[in-house]
């Protein structure tokens, strides 16, 4: 299935890009509707590592997730037989939605990705516990006049990070997974139990930084 887009929505595409790429990320820009494209869902080259737990996996991917403020718990099948499911992906956008705000945003499917081979590289049935999904750019600036760990530009406000906790599972152990797939940020807070995880630049930090 094609999708066609007008000269005026080209436009209007070039211009949100624009904007999501000013320093101020506190822009209404860089939230997009929910409604997603009939078309093909589409996702990145994945690293060696990544890539090898996901052809092993077999024609599924499904994520487990706890929405530790929310209280919702979700089995979701996100990718079957060899293409991403744009209604099944919504579920995630809502269950990872910015809670203060209400507000949901399109999460990257590499994100879902990455989220999928780390329960896979944990051999874990457990629930994937999400402390932070999406954040509206209202949240984060809230959230960074708090505490100065949180970056201006976060990863969080792109639906291009988590942070995660796993039952069963210490965060060193989560840690040393998200480094051993290669991909994007990871972050280690073991004060607080959980790791932060990016689609972002490949990069690493301990507790004193947070995206």
């Amino acid at each position: 299935m094609s999708v066609q887009i007008s000269r005026r929505g080209l436009i209007g595409g070039l211009a949100a890009l624009s904007t999501m790429a000013a320093v101020e990320p506190a822009s209404a820009a860089l939230r997009l509707p929910m409604a997603r494209p009939s078309g093909l869902v589409t996702s990145s080259p994945k690293s060696a590592p990544e890539a090898d737990l996901l052809a092993a996996a077999g024609d599924a991917r499904t994520l487990r997730l706890f929405n530790t403020h929310t209280g919702e718990h979700a089995k979701i099948t996100y990718w079957a037989e060899g293409k991403y499911e744009p209604e099944a992906m919504t579920e995630i956008d809502h269950i990872l939605r910015d809670h203060r705000a209400d507000e949901a945003y399109r999460m990257a499917p590499d994100l879902l990705d990455l989220m999928y081979a780390m329960q896979l590289k944990l051999d874990t049935s457990e629930e994937l516990n999400i402390i932070s999904g999406y954040r509206s750019p209202q949240t984060n600036a809230s959230l960074r006049a708090k505490s100065k760990g949180v970056a201006k530009r976060s990863y969080h406000m792109k639906g291009m990070a988590v942070d995660i906790r796993v039952p069963n599972r210490n965060v060193g152990k989560v840690y040393d997974a998200a480094m051993d797939l290669r991909v994007g940020g990871v972050g280690y807070y073991p004060r607080s139990d959980f790791v932060h995880i990016d689609v972002g630049p490949v990069r690493r930090w301990g507790a004193a930084r947070h995206v």
